[in-house]
């Protein structure tokens, strides 16, 4: 108890509801009401996409025979924290390339091998305003920050346990239909895993504090919602 006391904790992780943005554009999330109170209780059943909300994607997401949800070990999902700042150079077709790693890790520190690298764009601040937040052009293809592959493959060198973002995907604004997932395929097929549509990330220092990813441990699932939450040291 004295360690937890010396952490105060951030919700890095979005309310579910029907209106919450989804890849498809539509409804990805229902709550419905099986029997109320007059019979004594309240009983509901969910209705989800896999992939809504803040949530998780497993290896075997892309990676056939891969690692799924409940074989995640939780070494690998309560692990040191590193949240790159890009806030300022944020735009739909932003991408976190190779010399922003390289400047993070001259300037704040190196990246603790099995830790969590999340991008923190700021494109959150659209999760309210569901068209915004997917920014669809005319043929419905979506554009917001990413990844790079480059950057991808230097965070691999770096024997990380997975990358995050507070976008749709860290592909960004390559993505669409009949269009490949570099990034997915990269960070997925070197059994690591995504966390996708994070928030509050300006509550988190960008080293220091550690993250807790907690998906439901679902058989044989490829991605599904997690409550993920940040330590963040007091001192």
């Amino acid at each position: 108890m004295d360690l937890i006391q010396n952490y105060s904790f951030v919700d890095l992780t979005h309310l579910l509801h029907e209106g919450i943005p989804t890849w498809s554009g539509g409804c990805g999330f229902r709550l419905e009401i099986k029997l109320d109170y007059d019979k004594g209780l309240r009983v509901q059943s969910v209705k989800s996409h896999a992939g809504v909300g803040t949530h998780l994607d497993a290896p075997s997401h892309f990676v056939a025979g891969g690692c799924n949800i409940g074989q995640i070990p939780l070494e690998q999902l309560i692990v040191p924290a590193c949240v790159l700042d890009v806030t300022k150079e944020m735009e739909p077709d932003f991408f976190v390339r190779a010399s922003h790693i390289e400047y993070f890790e001259k300037y704040i520190g190196p990246i603790p091998p099995n830790s969590l690298f999340i991008a923190r764009t700021g494109w959150d601040q659209f999760w309210d305003r569901g068209e915004n937040y997917r920014n669809a052009d005319s043929q419905g293809r979506m554009h917001f920050p990413g990844f790079s592959l480059e950057a991808a493959t230097l965070l691999l060198k770096r024997k990380i346990a997975g990358i995050g973002i507070d976008t749709l995907s860290p592909d960004g604004s390559i993505n669409g239909p009949g269009i490949h997932y570099p990034v997915h395929e990269l960070i997925l097929g070197a059994g690591k895993y995504i966390i996708e549509n994070l928030t509050q990330l300006e509550k988190m220092p960008s080293l220091g504090a550690y993250v807790i990813a907690l998906p439901p441990k679902v058989q044989e699932a490829t991605e599904t919602a997690a409550r993920v939450v940040g330590l963040v040291p007091k001192r």
